[in-house]
């Protein structure tokens, strides 16, 4: 609005006012004077109100400190908030450098407008106190300039309660052992092991006797003629018709295999069946595949050959061994012969 506009504002108003007096109007009388009465009220405060404005405008820098609380226990966090009031074009660095808090751990800062909270841990017994607390920033002509303020500080309670004089410590505990628990455990452990080690290593001493003492045999006789004996001494000892059909296969499987290692030279004894089977080039050698297929079956899968397919089994062998064997057999070969025969 511009001065004539006012000025015309004002003839208008006084106008009205002239119409109203002129006219007598009773209500326009009453409203009139209250009007008045508030202005002539009013009047005093202006100058006050004014002068504080104009005070606010002219209020420099200032910086303010407060806690969140009077009191915390030790081990809390407690905020600091610095309230600040910078001239029109001033601000802080980046990082705004803040005295008076050196010897207080700091746990977090936040810069919003017009307050920095500052969270603090209260880890001191007795008095927890700031310094002077000063912050510093930049001028709108860019020079670094200081805000201060005076320290607070506040009381720190005790974790013993109202009333430590009269708590109770509680016990002190053992010294916790730092030995990892499996330690105690590591002799049985290594002994357990050890006892182990040595049924195997037994064991392997056992099967490689048995194996020299074999070899011994097959050296002093020819393989046929120690396969027919070890048969032979096998039947002697009647295991299948005493029910132990697996020990039998087991014995008899190995007596085949074995001399099957010594005429071909491929390590049957220790081969499984379908690895012998991939070994074998001819038809002759192919026949003994359904007895040792049988054989693991009674040795694995607990199956009981009936006594006539378990005498067919072994006439199967001693004929394959007859047939092999590098010419006639003296001595056990009529023996063989009524044996394949019968």
């Amino acid at each position: 609005m511009t001065i004539s506009d006012f000025r015309f504002q004002i003839w208008e108003l006084k106008k009205f006012v002239s119409r109203k007096f002129r006219r007598g109007d009773p209500l326009f009388y009453r409203s009139f004077f209250r009007i008045l009465l508030i202005v002539l009220l009013a009047v005093p405060l202006c100058p006050t109100m004014l002068w504080s404005q104009g005070n606010i405008r002219d209020t420099g820098p200032t910086l303010t400190a407060s806690l969140d609380r009077d009191s915390a226990k030790v081990g809390s966090e407690v905020i600091l908030t610095l309230g600040y009031h910078l001239p029109e074009g001033a601000g802080f660095p980046d990082i705004p450098e803040i005295k008076g808090l050196e010897d207080l751990t700091h746990i977090d800062r936040e810069i919003g407008p017009d307050e920095i909270k500052i969270t603090l841990l209260v880890d001191q017994l007795g008095s927890w106190k700031t310094g002077p607390i000063s912050v510093s920033y930049l001028d709108k002509d860019g020079k670094t300039q200081v805000l201060t303020t005076d320290p607070v500080s506040l009381t720190v309670l005790s974790n013993l309660g109202e009333k430590p004089e009269e708590a109770e410590l509680r016990p002190i505990q053992g010294i916790i052992p730092t030995t990892p628990l499996w330690w105690k455990y590591l002799p049985w452990v290594v002994g357990i092991a050890g006892l182990l080690l040595m049924i195997v290593l037994g064991l392997l001493w056992l099967y490689h006797r048995r194996r020299r003492k074999e070899l011994s045999a097959m050296a002093q006789d020819p393989a046929h003629v120690w396969a027919k004996k070890e048969i032979e001494h096998l039947e002697a000892q009647g295991l299948f018709e005493k029910g132990q059909a697996k020990a039998f296969y087991f014995r008899f499987s190995e007596i085949v295999r074995r001399y099957l290692e010594a005429i071909r030279g491929f390590p049957a004894a220790e081969f499984t069946t379908e690895e012998i089977t991939s070994c074998m080039d001819n038809e002759q050698d192919r026949k003994l595949l359904p007895l040792l297929r049988q054989a693991d079956l009674v040795k694995f899968a607990d199956t009981i050959p009936t006594p006539a397919r378990k005498e067919e089994e072994v006439n199967t062998a001693l004929a394959y061994i007859h047939e092999t064997s590098p010419g006639p057999e003296t001595g056990d070969s009529s023996g063989g012969q009524q044996r394949i025969s019968s």
